[in-house]
């Protein structure tokens, strides 16, 4: 893991084998800084699926022409994490910070997603904002698989569900069951056959 310093840049190069679960605090040699770096609950799963990952048979079977995926998260964390392994997977990935930002990723080519994967709670614009502004725009949209760790109430789901989501996706969930959801949302029609 690569940690840089917010302030002086200096960088710092981590195991994740040693990291604890739960995160952990440094103090930059360069100005100083105390860095607390908190990780969400279950980080480490999604570290042991990228280990894995190459082996792993695709949950879709991409080509060359398929479309993106639009990955949607502030945490730049978990979005280098969820990248990595939808590309291992043979999926072209296009990521956003916030929901402005996948907006107008989304706009300037709506045509050319296949699924969008969309954190609730982002800055600029919510994970509910993007949804709202999908549902009302009366263009049919690619399915959205909405990802939190904090919105789990079964209030969210529904809201969320109500504006058009096909699942939902707990960001501490192991990834094999991550990656279950998003072949389910994808290819609805396997699951229907067997």
């Amino acid at each position: 893991m690569k940690l840089i310093c917010p302030l002086c840049t200096k960088e710092y190069i981590f195991d994740t084998d040693k990291i604890p679960d739960q995160g952990f605090r440094i103090q930059c040699s360069g100005c100083r800084t105390k860095i607390s770096v908190n990780l969400p609950e279950g980080w480490k799963n999604y570290k042991l699926m990228e280990k894995t990952a190459a082996q792993a048979k695709p949950v879709a079977e991409p080509s060359a022409d398929d479309k993106f995926i639009l990955l949607a998260d502030d945490t730049e964390f978990f979005r280098a994490l969820m990248s990595d392994l939808l590309i291992n997977h043979g999926f072209k990935v296009k990521t956003a910070a916030d929901g402005q930002e996948a907006l107008e990723i989304y706009e300037a080519s709506p045509e050319s997603f296949q699924l969008i994967l969309l954190d609730l709670q982002m800055p600029r614009l919510s994970g509910f904002g993007v949804l709202e502004y999908l549902s009302k725009s009366g263009e049919s949209f690619p399915p959205v698989i909405v990802m939190t760790g904090v919105h789990d109430s079964h209030d969210d789901i529904q809201i969320v569900k109500n504006m058009g989501a096909a699942a939902f996706l707990d960001k501490s969930l192991d990834p094999s069951v991550a990656f279950e959801r998003i072949q389910m949302v994808l290819n609805p029609d396997a699951d229907a056959a067997q």
